[in-house]
Formats: structure tokens, sequence, C-alpha cells
């Protein structure tokens, strides 16, 4: 099985304003299949290219052939399956809906909260203080990453670009906790 992201751009290199969100190209050999899976905030749409499969959608197979699509409605588990005794090679296409909601029990936070945290790190800290602040680090960056990947999936190139800046936001804030710290014993070496 591969599957490889396709990178959407505009003519001009920007990123399109469309409610693309991604697209994906599968490759999948006679036996195999994706994961059963499911996406809560977007539908997607299944072309094949080459050979034949199916879609299966809960407990329903859709056939898919050369130029036939199937539409995954948001919340619907799905797979994409090839039992043809040949490759089937198509493209997912990851389609935003405004309107759908995911709804969470747990609490949200935002960037914002992570930047304020990160901001009023103190010039010098204890290590009770330090390991408070770390944990809250983490506990934030969790949450968002949750958020993240209910809302567009960590699947996506949009998602893990998102995730990996609020990783280095929180890598970076505990370097600055590190060298606060005021336990004698600083882990980093001395600047140059």
């Amino acid at each position: 099985m591969k599957i490889r992201p396709w990178n959407r751009r505009d003519v001009d290199g920007a990123d399109s304003c469309s409610r693309v969100l991604e697209l994906w190209e599968v490759l999948l050999q006679h036996g195999e299949s994706t994961p059963v899976h499911q996406h809560d905030d977007r539908e997607e749409l299944v072309i094949a290219l080459e050979g034949r499969g199916e879609v299966r959608r809960q407990d329903v197979a859709v056939e898919l052939f050369p130029g036939h699509g199937v539409v995954v409605p948001a919340g619907v588990t799905h797979s994409i399956v090839n039992a043809s005794g040949f490759p089937l090679r198509g493209l997912t296409v990851a389609i935003h809906r405004p309107s759908i909601t995911v709804l969470s029990s747990a609490a949200k936070v935002s960037a914002g909260e992570l930047e304020l945290m990160i901001d009023t790190i103190p010039a010098q800290i204890d290590r009770p203080n330090a390991l408070q602040a770390i944990i809250r680090l983490f506990e934030t960056a969790g949450n968002l990453s949750e958020q993240i990947d209910e809302a567009i999936g960590l699947d996506t190139e949009t998602g893990l670009r998102t995730l990996e800046d609020i990783e280095k936001q929180v890598m970076d804030a505990i370097v600055r906790i590190a060298r606060a710290y005021e336990g004698g014993s600083n882990l980093l070496p001395p600047p140059f």
C-alpha cells in the first residue's frame, strides 16, 4: 500500500482558499486496504484512476472503477479495498465543510493561551515552578494537538505543519525554562 500526498498550490504558489483540504494518491495492490477510519469535519471523495476496488462505507460496499467517484460523508467510517487481482490507483480529496462542527467534552485551549504561557516564563525560576511550567506546557500542547486532530487531522500536511510549530514553541520554551532554572546546575552549556 502506498499513500502519497499531492501538493495543492495556486498558480502564484500561494495556498488556495478552496474547500479542498488535501489530495492524496492511493495505490493498493490486490488484497490491500486502507485502515478503517472516519473524518468528523470533512467529506472525502474517492476517485479511481486505474484498476477496480470498492469503498466500504460502514456496512455498505460501493464499487470503484476508473472514472468513477464515491463520496464519503463526514462522520462515516470507511476504507478503500482492493480485491480485484490487479493494482488499484486512485485519488482521495478531502473537502472541508464549514458547517460541520466537532463536539468535544475536552476543554478547548487556543494557541494564544500557549503563547501567553511562554511569554510569562520568568527570567529566574525555582525547581517546583519550572516543573509545573513544563507540565502545563505539555498539557496545553497535548490539548492543542487533540483539537488539531479533530479539526483537520494530524494525517494532513496542514495538521502536521501546525503541530510542528506547536512542538517547536514548546521545546523553545523548555530551553528558556532550563536557562532560567535557579537550581545551580543549568542544563545547558553557557553560550559562546
